[in-house]
C-alpha cells in the first residue's frame, strides 16, 4: 500500500462517510426549513449536547444565529432522493421557495411535533435541541451547541433504550452526491 499527499482543500473528505441528519429550524417569521448536513457529532452524555456546523451563506444559519433551537433528524438510506432534493442550494436543485421544495423533496414531515423546526416523520429518529452555544471559528461554516430536550426514536428501527433492533441503515454521505449506508451490524464482548 501506498500513501499520497492529497489537497488542504480536499482534506474533509477523509472524514466520510459521515451521517446525513436533516437540521430542521425555522424563520424569525415562524417559516419551517429542513437542510441536510453531516457536519454534526455528540460533544457531551451528561447533559447530552450536539454539535453543528452549518455554511455561513445558508438561511438555516441566519436562521440558527437568532433561534433558541432546532431540530435533528435521522434519515434512513431509502430517504436519499428525498434528502438529496432538501439540499437545494448543494445540489443544484432550483426550486422558487421554501415549501415547494420541501414539497418536492416527498419526504414525509411532520411541522407540529417541534416548536424549534420540522422533523422527518418516517426517519430513524430525531433530536430536539435548545442551542446553549454560538462559536465562530473563523472558517466558512458557524458552529452551534444544542442540548438535548426530547428524543423519539423509530420502534421498528430501536428499542426504548436507543438500541438498535435491526441495522438502522443510515444514510451516510461520502461527497457531493456519492453516498452509503452502513454495512450490517455485530457485536463483541466486553472485557472482563
Amino acid at each position: 500500500m501506498t500513501m499520497r499527499p492529497g489537497t488542504l482543500a480536499t482534506s474533509h473528505r477523509l472524514l466520510a462517510p459521515r451521517i446525513a441528519y436533516v437540521v430542521g429550524t425555522r424563520s424569525p417569521a415562524g417559516e419551517a426549513n429542513l437542510i441536510p448536513v453531516s457536519n454534526v457529532t455528540s460533544v457531551s452524555t451528561d447533559p447530552e449536547q450536539v454539535l453543528l456546523a452549518i455554511y455561513k451563506n445558508w438561511t438555516t444559519y441566519d436562521n440558527l444565529s437568532v433561534a433558541s433551537g432546532f431540530t435533528l433528524s435521522v434519515p434512513s438510506a431509502d430517504q436519499r432522493e428525498g434528502v438529496w432534493k432538501l439540499g437545494a442550494r448543494y445540489s443544484r436543485y432550483d426550486f422558487p421557495n421554501r415549501t415547494a421544495k420541501l414539497h418536492a423533496s416527498k419526504v414525509r414531515l411532520t411541522d407540529d411535533a417541534d416548536s424549534f423546526g420540522p422533523i422527518l416523520s418516517d426517519g430513524l429518529g430525531w433530536l430536539s435541541c435548545r442551542i446553549v452555544q454560538r462559536l465562530d471559528a473563523g472558517g466558512n461554516h458557524g458552529i452551534f451547541i444544542g442540548e438535548v430536550v426530547h428524543v423519539e426514536f423509530n420502534d421498528d428501527v430501536y428499542a426504548s433504550d436507543g438500541t438498535p433492533v435491526v441495522n438502522p441503515r443510515p444514510l451516510m454521505q461520502v461527497t457531493g452526491n456519492l453516498f452509503t449506508t452502513a454495512g450490517g451490524t455485530s457485536s463483541i464482548p466486553f472485557g472482563q
